[in-house]
């Protein structure tokens, strides 16, 4: 099985998963995966989050992590789902090293360049942006981006289809998707809608290049 965070890399896209209960949430994460979407989130704090993540793990090709992780007991719950990653909103550098000890890979978040440099030197592998769209959006990642080009930056929080790809023109190499890609509606036919808007956005962000956004100064 792939490494989550190299798969993070290579495919420059992960998707956060909510619902209000279990069968919308499934339903949802199976319409993502069936769109090409490899790797799904979901938020720690949901009722029974690890059977529900083991059962999508099952029910699809995707690796399933959780998302929201800030404490010690997280990792409890994604190792008992079986999870092989997660995404904390928070820089913790003890929660790093519980993670590799552990052997969950995490993306950690930042939000100054402060926390960046820091970050990077206490972790090696993605780092997110978050939540990026409050921060700045565009602009804030890219110039971000110029503090530690090394970093592979993942812009996180307010990031959707409609602007996904523009974080990975302006430096960004992946972005996690949490707006935008599951409609209000849980009726069946939402299934299909969903699965079409990930297709679109697998493309979109195989096709987006750095640099293709003109910089800013």
């Amino acid at each position: 099985m792939s490494d989550p965070l190299d798969l993070l890399r290579e495919k420059r896209l992960a998707a956060i998963v909510q619902a209000p209960e279990r069968a919308a949430l499934i339903a949802r994460a199976e319409a993502a995966a069936r769109g090409g979407i490899t790797l799904l989130a979901l938020p720690v704090s949901v009722p029974f989050v690890a059977e529900i993540a083991a059962e999508i793990a099952d029910r699809t090709d995707a690796m399933v992590g959780l998302c929201e992780v800030v404490e010690s007991e997280h990792l409890n719950v994604a190792l008992a789902a079986g999870a092989e990653w997660v995404i904390s909103p928070v820089f913790d550098a003890e929660l790093i090293a519980a993670c590799r000890q552990r052997g969950l890979g995490i993306v950690p978040s930042v939000a100054t360049p402060s926390e960046l440099l820091a970050a990077s030197r206490a972790h090696e592998g993605p780092i997110a942006i978050y939540p990026a769209g409050a921060l700045g959006g565009l602009d804030y990642v890219q110039r971000l981006a110029r503090v530690r080009p090394s970093v592979p930056l993942v812009a996180a929080g307010g990031i959707g289809p409609d602007n996904g790809p523009q974080y990975l023109e302006v430096g960004a190499a992946a972005i996690i998707v949490d707006v935008g890609l599951f409609p209000a509606e849980n009726d069946p036919a939402s299934q299909e809608i969903i699965a079409v808007r990930a297709s679109a956005l697998v493309e979109m962000c195989g096709l987006a290049q750095p640099g293709m956004r003109a910089s800013r100064p």
